[in-house]
């Protein structure tokens, strides 16, 4: 297929993700990839894993899913992020387990790479927002593209022979240039943390090599209330009305 969709920290808002997948539905897209982190602060972690399993092609391990396969006692993390998973480990089943622990931290297909952090020691899931993190990450990229998620923010970085270029792609159709490296992030389903309080995901064309950032509205009251419910912090819920 030309068009590929890429959905990425969901969270476990399954409010979210249900509305990123009606839209791509939409569209008439029918292959997904999930770039991780589909559990962590939400509500409904097995449900997205449920979801997520059914509809998307490749799905990769982000630090929320790493966290999960963890003893969490001792572990540096601060209570909102440890709260969440420990619900997560109280939620999914040990097939689930199973499952998370053999998925891959990268992958290339159609020309392009997908990964959930940085392409430079993917294990370590660290970021990539500057440009030594670019530069760390660009050589370990064999692929014109590459797709990435963990910040939760839209963007854009471009390879150029003196230095890197930045910017946040907006809500229309973005022509690349694949003579130059680029890595894109498709923002976040679940937790956008660039004020902007809709789902977030991409679309790559690979037939007209094109990005298109698509933000979807749905019910926040409602995925917040999930979280309140379950005992969740309530930092988890505020954030999603500020998208920050």
């Amino acid at each position: 297929m030309p068009k590929t969709a890429l959905i990425s920290d969901i969270h476990g808002n399954i409010d979210a993700l249900e509305s990123a997948l009606a839209d791509i539905d939409q569209q008439g897209i029918t292959e997904i990839l999930c770039l991780g982190d589909i559990v962590g602060y939400g509500a409904a972690p097995a449900e997205c894993l449920r979801l997520v399993r059914e509809r998307c092609s490749i799905i990769l391990m982000g630090n929320h899913e790493a966290y999960t396969l963890l003893e969490l006692e001792g572990l540096n993390l601060s209570a909102r992020v440890l709260s969440g998973i420990r619900h997560t480990q109280n939620q999914i089943t040990p097939e689930d387990v199973v499952w998370i622990r053999n998925l891959p931290l990268s992958s290339k297909l159609h020309g392009f790479t997908i990964v959930h952090a940085s392409l430079d020691r993917p294990e370590t899931f660290g970021y990539l927002l500057d440009d030594p993190e670019a530069n760390a990450h660009f050589p370990q990229q064999e692929t014109p593209v590459c797709f990435y998620g963990h910040t939760h923010k839209p963007a854009i970085a471009l390879q150029y022979t003196d230095k890197i270029r930045w910017g946040i792609p907006g809500e229309g159709e973005l022509l690349l240039d694949l003579s130059k490296k680029c890595a894109i992030n498709v923002g976040s389903v679940g937790q956008p943390r660039d004020g902007s309080s809709r789902v977030t995901y991409g679309i790559y064309d690979t037939g007209a090599t094109s990005f298109t950032l698509r933000r979807v509205s749905y019910d926040i009251q409602k995925a917040a209330q999930r979280i309140l419910d379950v005992g969740l912090p309530e930092e988890n819920a505020e954030r999603l009305f500020d998208g920050m």
